[in-house]
């Protein structure tokens, strides 16, 4: 009775520390040191599910609405196997968005060494915690894409209503296992480098890997969007697959979205359907993920609890050569003191923060995948891509574009907020140095090694002049183009709160999307132009002086003079108070 009384009360005490964990590890996967206001944060992950609801729900009722007057032959699964596709995408490309707060980190493991937890209390509870997050995107998905399969489809094979419920039930079944899938499937990828890589290594590398799979999920998307709009047998040759057997034994073997087609479709009593028989692959991967999360995660505490008290000797290779051209560059270009701390605070930041790094990859990534996306999409052929066209033009204006916009959001993040403290006391009355610097630290961290990279690529497909006016070309535009990002910038980067949300980018983002491909189409067709006259590019950057002259006489006499440095950005009210005491025209002036 003791031993019965003793075990209730351990396993009492595990499932409150399990309670308690799933919470703490769910809230940090919405909480970050970026942003200190958890009402601006939770606004974000509202807006982002809306959104997903609304377009999910469409994308269904474009799928599935031609089933109201068209009967079901038993061909539905074509549209289910698009939409169950879409889900998987999603998902696969949140966990991506979301890899540096999936699993625990070396603070996590810091705080909760010292406590009575045992380990398998803390996999559990950060397990249920990816579960409750993954649902609810799943059930963001599926809210209102259940609505169109209820009302289309069951009534062609019964008219029950018992049916419909198990229509609808098997739905939401299948499509939350293939989002879980998705889901686990990446962040299975990101436990296995984290576990045989190593914390020090992963840390150096993890931008570069979370990149490359946001690359591949942008491209994928792309093409998925591409067959949406112009049908699919446009990127897959069906004519082609159905003389290839062999070649369809491995897509339907390979293919994760066909396994959950055919899951769904057996539930529902289907069995003539050409890939029946790989349910038994989603049921498979269900239980492998879970297994391989466990088994990954493990291996990663273990590496943690090893490196926890563990010093990291950094070694210092060539510090009095770098010292050297260290000052002849700041005697060259910082002359100023303030700009020579702002301008290296701004690289030294940069390099060591990887939630910065991160979040300037994510936006790099997307630039990065529309480049193979407009290859595929174009006439191209393989020769193409070593001749001048409008493809290969654009591919500096898309990165550099996209870095800068990437860098514009990055700037607003502190990495510590309350340490802005000491650009306060030593602010200079000239504000007009702090950011100018800004600007040359992208100009020399960012765009210079950006371009010089390019250019040495095209130096190998073009000539060495034809590829030195293509890339000075890109690089007076970028130039141009961060100056109008930064024209009201007035803050000191990675030192001044932040407000997500902002931009409102989830309420113009068609419009943002037009002025993309519009710049992007207009300075490519610029640069095919002054190609053909080479000298005329020296009018261009003639031109691009003058702008950018305006741009640096209107902050230096107007902007500069009436605004100050904005450490921390006031809260949007929550209520708006209205003047009624008199009109507006005629309230007295003072």
């Amino acid at each position: 009775m003791i031993a019965y009384a003793g075990l209730l009360e351990v396993v009492r005490k595990e499932s409150r520390h399990f309670t308690v964990l799933t919470r703490h590890f769910f809230q940090r996967l919405f909480k970050n040191d970026v942003v200190d206001f958890e009402e601006q944060m939770n606004e974000r992950v509202i807006g982002v599910l809306v959104i997903l609801a609304v377009f999910s729900g469409l994308l269904s009722f474009g799928f599935f609405s031609k089933y109201n007057l068209v009967p079901d032959t038993g061909i539905s699964w074509i549209e289910k196997c698009g939409f169950i596709t879409y889900c998987m995408l999603i998902m696969g490309f949140l966990a991506v968005l979301e890899w540096d707060v999936l699993f625990p980190d070396s603070r996590d493991y810091a705080n909760l060494y010292p406590l009575p937890i045992r380990a398998r209390t803390l996999l559990a509870a950060k397990f249920a915690s990816l579960c409750l997050f993954g649902g609810m995107f799943g059930l963001s998905l599926n809210s209102l894409a259940t609505l169109p399969c209820v009302l289309f489809l069951p009534h062609w094979h019964s008219s029950s209503v018992l049916y419909a419920v198990r229509f609808a039930l098997v739905h939401i079944t299948s499509l939350f296992l293939a989002c879980f899938f998705a889901f686990f499937f990446s962040v299975l990828l990101i436990g296995i480098f984290m576990a045989f890589l190593g914390h020090r290594l992963f840390n150096r590398i993890s931008t570069f890997i979370r990149s490359f799979f946001l690359v591949v999920y942008v491209f994928i998307f792309l093409l998925y969007m591409r067959g949406l709009f112009s049908g699919f047998d446009n990127v897959i040759p069906l004519e082609k697959l159905k003389n290839s057997d062999l070649f369809l034994k491995y897509f339907y073997d390979l293919f994760p979205p066909l396994w959950f087609t055919d899951l769904y479709e057996t539930l529902l009593g289907n069995t003539n359907i050409p890939f029946h028989g790989t349910y038994n692959y989603a049921l498979f991967g269900l239980i492998l993920m879970v297994g391989a999360f466990y088994l990954t995660t493990g291996l990663s505490y273990r590496r943690y609890l090893k490196n926890l008290s563990a010093k990291q000797v950094g070694r210092i290779h060539f510090r009095k050569l770098r010292t050297f051209f260290t000052h002849i560059f700041d005697w060259a270009f910082l002359r100023n003191p303030v700009q020579r701390a702002i301008f290296h605070f701004y690289g030294k930041t940069l390099k060591s923060s990887m939630f910065h790094r991160m979040q300037l990859a994510s936006f790099v990534a997307v630039g990065v995948g529309l480049i193979p996306f407009q290859i595929a999409i174009s006439d191209v052929g393989p020769k193409g891509l070593f001749s001048i066209n409008k493809i290969m033009l654009s591919i500096p204006l898309i990165l550099s574009f996209f870095l800068l916009l990437g860098l514009r959001e990055v700037v607003n993040m502190p990495i510590s907020i309350g340490a802005n403290w000491i650009f306060q006391l030593t602010e200079r009355r000239n504000i007009r140095h702090y950011f100018s610097a800004l600007r040359k630290g992208i100009f020399f961290f960012n765009l210079l090694p950006l371009f010089v990279g390019l250019f040495i690529c095209y130096f190998f497909l073009w000539d060495g002049m034809t590829a030195s006016y293509h890339c000075l070309y890109g690089l007076a535009v970028s130039v141009l183009v961060m100056e109008i990002f930064f024209l009201s910038y007035c803050k000191i980067p990675f030192a001044c709160t932040y407000l997500p949300g902002k931009e409102k980018i989830h309420l113009f983002w068609l419009f943002y999307l037009v002025l993309v491909l519009a710049y992007i189409n207009i300075m490519s067709w610029i640069e095919s132009t002054l190609l053909r006259v080479p000298l005329n590019f020296f009018i261009f950057y003639g031109i691009v002086f003058f702008i950018i002259l305006g741009i640096r006489i209107y902050q230096l006499f107007f902007f500069y003079r009436h605004i100050g440095i904005v450490y921390e950005e006031e809260l949007e009210p929550v209520m708006i108070g209205l003047d009624y005491r008199a009109p507006y025209n005629k309230r007295r002036i003072t």
